[in-house]
């Protein structure tokens, strides 16, 4: 029994040596931002948006509450918090009665079941808090209310630290903007070659001159930096100028001039869409970058060329800075050490601006367009202003703004030119020697870098991408036979238009493309359906007047002796050949109206009710979140009460620590839900690769038998009800983290229940889809017919 009570004084004394081992080993200084944001959040009682304004609402019937004025919930709360009270009081006797019952059997105070010193105590500051004030909530109940406002406000801080993130970089680094490695380390080349020739002939042989923007074969905007040889007049190269003598870095990004002949189409909403109006920013972005990083690989540069001022001392003074010399040379090492963690951070420095160049004016231009069309504010300052209950609105942005993003940086260009060097100085040993530094401190760089490449070929050797699984998409094909062949290439035909379709945009947009091919898909078959409609109705109306009027022509002829039996047979053979082409044709019509039934509810599903899934399910999470705080605030004098129960020891019970739980998930659950939403955004991008690899996955099994029109639109079919069934499981995260994580803190119970309230979200979603599929099958007599509208005998209804 003793080892049993001091066991978690031991855990608790083992976490603590463990923790002071690890801090004495790896000593870690608490920044002054993360100090700032410690004190900004404990100081932040609540917040001024939406969520608070729905906490007064509940709590208070008005969003101007006044302290001590009645609600309709807090008269109810005066009822309950009485009737807690009267709970407590008769679990109080019967803990005082079980009291006196052990310490009499046992003869030891408290006995073992209930604690003489804690149950008073408890007791008592139960009472305390369930005493109803002014108002009729009570203390417990007003702090239930507090826990439920710094919820909602540290929600709404974490929504903003994500929202500042969106805005200003994107969800994520676009996948065509040039990585800061090379850029860097060209910069750094650049200037140890112009440094050392400029200390060679002490003067400023080399300088680097800044281009641009600059337009570039009317179809690009350049901005760069030139490390340009200063000519002298002696020279004899001076009317060959060496512009690019030790080196120049490029970027540039597409952008069509307007022809000036059209200039005049050209409107002010034109210049504020981000594929027209944003390359021009974004040019003055990459110039700006490249002045921000030359200097940072100038003082990179003078790290390794440390002791070039000493050498250049002792050439000129002689062996009085001797030993300064061999000191500096001692500490080249040490020196290119610390210019390896100064590269470190110049190249995230280029890495997070060029990502943010793009970003903002994508986002800037939309604010614009926003303000010249109803004069209102952008979706970034529209959700601050709502708080976090708005966040899920920002989905379908948000995804459009990275789209933008993406296409922009895809023809965002970095141009890279080593030093060219003459024999003028390609004979210096010295120099060479200071070449091979910058090699150290690419492997010094190796040594401090932990986010190693992917070093397989992610291609796998193809042009795409999403690469291709080949190997599985021909898995069904046997041998080289032509029918084989046919199959796969009709079914390559169709899923190749749909993986098109879906990756039109790139591998990153997969819900923006989902919703693309699916509004495609429907527009498509209803096209289809008009064309079916007339062309068909049609054929079968030439059909059956063809058959007709041969009958009426045999029938008209019949009279005459001899001709008269032929003309009936050819007659009648007409007319029923031309009755069984339209039977065909009513059959092809059935079968057609199938195929674009299937299309019209997979476009629907793709394009309409897809994107609006996430949105769906968190505006239920926040009124999960509403609900669950009135169930605490009404539940809590009833928790409060359990206090009063006399079982093991200390300060709660196995009746009470289930609310504990309850108030930490009323806390946890606005901030878990942000946390959650934001990472959506990058599950959605692996999730690209895995859905294309599923339609080379169908591919291999619908090439290994017999196929048809059904077989290759099905399998293309099943491959959109894969994704949309991913994308399902996606969106859910925000409730799914929220929900686990209680119960991962709880020992694996669930606390809010919160989970079955959004599986019925879903099975809602799913039911609707279902009886929009199954509602054109039961259309009768037929999709081409008038329904038979005769009222039944003795009802009112039509059959």
């Amino acid at each position: 029994m003793i080892l049993r009570k001091l066991q978690p004084f031991a855990w608790a004394a083992l976490f603590l040596l463990c923790s002071g081992l690890a801090w004495a080993d790896a000593p870690v200084a608490i920044s002054e931002s993360t100090s700032a944001t410690v004190t900004q959040l404990s100081l932040m009682d609540y917040a001024n948006d939406f969520g608070q304004k729905a906490i007064n609402w509940i709590a208070y019937g008005t969003s101007n509450p006044t302290w001590g004025d009645k609600s309709l919930l807090s008269v109810v709360s005066l009822a309950l918090n009485a009737i807690a009270l009267a709970m407590m009081a008769w679990l109080a006797v019967i803990g005082g009665a079980t009291y006196v019952f052990q310490t009499a059997n046992k003869g030891v105070p408290g006995g073992q079941v209930i604690s003489s010193f804690w149950a008073p105590i408890r007791v008592s500051t139960a009472t305390i808090l369930l005493i109803p004030l002014a108002s009729g909530y009570s203390t417990l109940q007003y702090g239930v209310i507090t826990v439920a406002e710094k919820g909602n406000a540290h929600g709404s801080y974490v929504m903003n630290q994500g929202l500042d993130y969106l805005y200003d970089f994107g969800a994520y680094r676009a996948p065509g903007i040039p990585d800061g490695r090379s850029i860097v380390f060209s910069l750094i080349e650049s200037e140890v070659c112009r440094q050392y020739i400029n200390s060679y002939t002490k003067r400023e042989t080399i300088t680097p001159v800044f281009i641009g923007p600059m337009r570039q074969n009317d179809t690009t905007l350049v901005s760069k930096v030139s490390y340009r040889y200063n000519e002298t007049s002696e020279s004899p190269t001076r009317n060959d100028p060496r512009l690019d003598y030790c080196g120049a870095v490029a970027f540039s990004i597409e952008h069509d001039e307007v022809d000036k002949r059209y200039e005049h189409f050209t409107t002010d909403a034109d210049k504020l869409t981000a594929s027209y109006g944003g390359p021009p920013y974004i040019a003055q972005g990459q110039m700006a970058l490249i002045k921000k990083m030359q200097p940072l690989a100038e003082r990179i540069a003078a790290k390794i060329l440390s002791d070039e001022s000493a050498l250049r001392q002792l050439q000129a003074y002689g062996q009085s800075h001797q030993s300064t010399y061999e000191r500096a040379v001692s500490e080249v090492n040490a020196q290119i050490g610390g210019a390896a963690g100064m590269a470190q951070s110049a190249i995230g420095t280029y890495n997070a601006d060029s990502q943010k160049i793009i970003a903002q004016v994508v986002n800037r231009l939309n604010d614009e367009k926003n303000a010249n069309n109803d004069g209102s504010d952008g979706w970034f300052a529209q959700t601050k202003a709502i708080g976090w209950l708005g966040l899920g609105t920002i989905f379908w942005q948000v995804n459009i703004s990275q789209s933008e993003i993406n296409k922009l940086a895809a023809t965002f260009e970095a141009s890279l030119t080593p030093p060219n060097l003459d024999q003028e100085w390609l004979s210096d040993g010295r120099l060479v020697e200071v070449s091979m530094r910058i090699r150290g401190l690419k492997k010094q760089f190796a040594g401090l870098d932990k986010t190693q490449q992917i070093k397989t070929d992610q291609s796998f050797n193809q042009p795409d991408s999403i690469p291709s699984l080949s190997a599985i998409a021909d898995a069904g094909a046997e041998g080289d036979g032509w029918v084989d062949n046919l199959k796969s290439k009709v079914y390559e035909f169709f899923a190749g238009s749909v993986r098109y379709a879906m990756y039109k945009n790139g591998s990153d947009d997969l819900i923006i493309n989902m919703q693309y091919f699916g509004s495609a898909m429907s527009t498509l078959a209803e096209t289809a359906w008009w064309v079916k409609t007339f062309s068909l109705n049609l054929a079968r109306s030439w059909t059956e007047s063809i058959g007709k009027s041969l009958s009426d022509t045999a029938n008209s002829v019949s009279w005459i002796p001899g001709v008269g039996w032929m003309a009936k047979a050819i007659g009648t053979a007409g007319e029923g050949t031309a009755k069984g082409v339209s039977w065909i044709i009513k059959d092809i019509s059935g079968m057609i109206n199938y195929l674009i039934v299937a299309m019209i509810i997979a476009g629907f599903t793709l394009g309409i009710v897809l994107p609006t899934i996430p949105l769906t399910q968190w505006l239920m999470g926040v009124i999960s979140w509403m609900l669950f705080f009135v169930e605490c605030l009404l539940v809590s004098p009833m928790w409060m009460a359990a206090h009063g129960t006399a079982e093991k020891e200390g300060w709660g019970s196995e009746h009470t620590r289930q609310g504990y739980m309850l108030m930490i998930g009323l806390y946890l659950n606005p901030i878990l839900r942000v946390a959650g939403f934001f990472a959506i955004f990058l599950v959605l991008r692996p999730l690209g690769w895995l859905v294309s690899w599923f339609f080379d996955y169908v591919q291999g099994v619908v090439v290994s038998g017999f196929g048809g029109l059904f077989i290759f639109l099905g399998g293309v079919i099943i491959s959109s009800i894969f994704a949309y069934s991913a994308m399902m499981r996606v969106f859910g995260l925000p409730s799914e983290l929220f929900e686990r994580g209680l119960r991962w803190i709880n020992g694996g119970q669930e606390v809010t229940g919160d989970a079955q309230g959004e599986k019925e979200a879903r099975t809602n979603i799913a039911t609707f889809g279902q009886k929009g599929e199954s509602a054109p099958m039961h259309v009768r007599p037929g999709l081409n017919q008038m329904p038979n509208a005769s009222p039944k005998p003795g009802g009112n209804s039509l059959s």
